[in-house]
């Protein structure tokens, strides 16, 4: 009982984090097309998090493989082409892949550990050269933004 407690939780507080991540950090108002970029990784890993606490909640306590989770109602579910549709209209017609270039120009690599427990994921954006652009969550939530160690931060 603890533990469903502690996951209903855990649930409520990825979705109401995500639900309100659109609205708090709106992109400037710039044609800095790297900010848009990184905002649309940080949107994506947003609703990646909040789908895996959903798979996992709803479907036994393990998290999803990257297919399963694209196929689950848990991702569809997100209405994550719209939101991303409005910072970056190109993505309006947007359709995941299953990888590892899950969108054009960005790569995605989800490991699980062997008891679906916990999971790392790295979103890399594969059209940045210089300095190797990349978002990386895992189950925590937390999201980091990364650069190349010669990348200008």
């Amino acid at each position: 009982m603890r533990t469903k407690s502690i996951s209903l939780i855990a649930v409520l507080l990825v979705v109401a984090a995500s639900a309100s991540s659109f609205g708090q950090d709106a992109p400037a108002q710039t044609s800095d097309s790297e900010h848009a970029k990184h905002f649309v990784a940080v949107s994506l890993l947003r609703n990646i998090n909040t789908a895996e606490v959903g798979y996992k909640f709803k479907h036994g306590g393990s998290y999803a493989t990257w297919e399963v989770l694209l196929a689950s109602e848990e991702f569809r579910a997100s209405k994550l082409i719209a939101a991303l549709a409005k910072i970056n209209p190109e993505l309006a017609s947007a359709h995941f892949s299953t990888g590892p270039e899950i969108l054009p120009g960005w790569s995605l690599r989800l490991n699980l550990t062997g008891d679906g427990q916990a999971y790392d994921l790295m979103l890399e954006d594969l059209t940045d050269k210089t300095c190797g652009y990349a978002a990386i969550t895992d189950e925590r939530g937390v999201i980091r933004q990364s650069k190349a160690i010669d990348g200008k931060i």
